[in-house]
């Protein structure tokens, strides 16, 4: 059996290091069996090569003789006779060989776990009671995972200085055009951008130019978990923003990290995993509390809190948002590249209404909501975010319907309904068809074709490898 690349090898140890420390660090009391599984879990993501079995030998922590040494121990303890396993035959194991069925029974007692965790069976369970998962590669998955792998490996290598300087302002200007162009021809370009990154990053470069690209390299996967989440793909969306945090992280880059925290978060809200979300943009702050980039933060965390309940917490949030912007630098990230980085007023607003709305205050979030979208009328064109705007829109109707003001709400759809399909980003769907229920007339036969026929399945009918897998989408929460 053939085994696998040291170098890919050694990358995935340092994946599996990261991801170990940082969960263990901040837990604060002795890991359960479940934090264990947790970090194999999140191992695997990262490096999908990687057998379960071998991930779960990381996730503790153990090289493989330790891992030997305990799976005796735990034969002793147990009054088991010992077997005379060997390192040969452990290491095929996780290469993909099978153990019979005696070892597969000791090594589930060992991980406290059954053999479909280790990758030793399958799982028959229907898919209707399984979480939704991806059964197969396209474009979009193909990006991520490309980004995700590529995010952990540092090496040295050499290219001019104008190179360097022409690939930062695509990357800019790409941010500044996702602004007004839409998502999907624009992540082509992103993808192939991020490939002479890449290629740069595997030649001689002075340590310096190394820092940038792996900035660069990390811009472009948060534009492209941007665009993934558009296009309806929340798995891949959260994959790149993990390679882009990791990329900030190698290049020394708070504002990067921060707001790849942010984008994670983002993901987790329309996913409704609130306690993540509220997690995610508190560890963001962690690196980036001040300016526009603190600002966001301080939103997405007014947001989630508002959707558990946390009102304290969340009108906390609000304030702490409005001293951030106030108080704060600007950053190379978020006022430098700006486009899709930017949190300007108009997006603060529109972030304003929403948690107002989910805090259970229409009247407030009616006032946000018109706030913003007067901003946006006055912005010029890089800076007037079409789906932020109809975001802003969506989330007026829904306040006019709680205030029982259906005139106000298809006040407030209308001008939305223009939006051509390959602008109908997937969370605008999502938002819009909440209000579907409460409408009446024409409007509603309307609504229901505008959310049929959006950018996430256009995104499906121009990549064919997800149209060959079109059953399967990411559940809409």
């Amino acid at each position: 059996m053939t085994s696998p690349p040291r170098g890919g090898d050694r990358s995935a140890m340092q994946v599996a290091t990261t991801i170990r420390e940082r969960t263990l660090a901040g837990l604060g009391e002795p890991p359960t069996t479940a934090v264990f599984h947790q970090i194999a879990e999140e191992i695997h993501l990262c490096c999908p090569q990687l057998s379960r079995f071998k991930c779960l030998r990381l996730a503790h922590g153990w090289t493989v003789e330790e891992a030997i040494e305990r799976f005796h121990a735990m034969c002793d303890r147990e009054q088991i006779k010992r077997r005379g396993l060997t390192e040969r035959s452990w290491r095929e194991w996780e290469a993909g060989a099978r153990p019979d069925r005696e070892y597969t029974d000791l090594l589930c007692r060992l991980y406290e776990t059954g053999p479909v965790q280790l990758g030793f069976a399958r799982d028959y369970t229907p898919e209707e009671l399984r979480r939704p998962r991806v059964t197969a590669p396209d474009l979009i998955t193909t990006a991520a995972q490309e980004a995700s792998e590529h995010a952990e490996r540092v090496e040295t290598s050499e290219i001019g200085d104008s190179a360097l300087e022409r690939l930062r302002t695509q990357v800019i200007w790409l941010a500044r055009r996702y602004v007004w162009e839409a998502p999907l021809p624009l992540f082509v370009e992103m993808r192939a951008l991020q490939e002479q990154a890449r290629r740069a990053l595997e030649r001689r470069i002075h340590p310096a130019q190394a820092g940038e690209l792996y900035f660069l390299a990390g811009a472009l996967s948060g534009l492209m978990a941007n665009a993934s989440m558009d296009m309806g793909r929340r798995v891949p969306a959260d994959t790149l923003a993990r390679a882009a945090w990791t990329y900030g992280r190698v290049a020394g880059h708070p504002s990067l990290m921060g707001w790849a925290r942010g984008m994670q978060a983002s993901v987790a809200l329309w996913d409704k995993r609130y306690e993540d979300a509220a997690g995610y943009a508190g560890d963001g702050l962690t690196h980036l509390s001040r300016g526009q980039g603190g600002a966001r933060l301080h939103m997405l965390r007014a947001r989630a809190g508002a959707m558990l309940g946390w009102t304290r917490e969340a009108e906390d949030e609000l304030l702490r948002a409005a001293d951030a912007r106030e108080s704060g630098a600007g950053d190379e990230l978020h006022d430098g590249f700006a486009g899709e980085f930017a949190f300007r007023p108009a997006k603060h607003a529109y972030y304003s209404a929403v948690a107002h709305l989910h805090l259970g205050q229409p009247a407030l979030a009616i006032e946000r909501a018109r706030t913003a979208l007067d901003l946006y009328a006055g912005e010029d064109r890089q800076n007037r975010s079409y789906g932020c705007e109809a975001m802003a829109g969506a989330h007026l109707a829904v306040a006019h319907l709680m205030e029982d003001d259906p005139e106000g709400a298809e006040e407030a759809l209308t001008p939305l309904l223009e939006l051509p399909p390959e602008r109908r980003i997937d969370s605008l769907a999502e938002t819009l068809q909440s209000t579907r229920p409460l409408l009446r007339g024409p409007l509603v036969d309307r609504l229901e074709g505008f959310c049929a026929v959006g950018l996430p399945e256009s995104a499906a009918r121009a990549l064919p490898e997800a149209a060959g897998h079109a059953p399967h989408q990411e559940g809409r929460p």
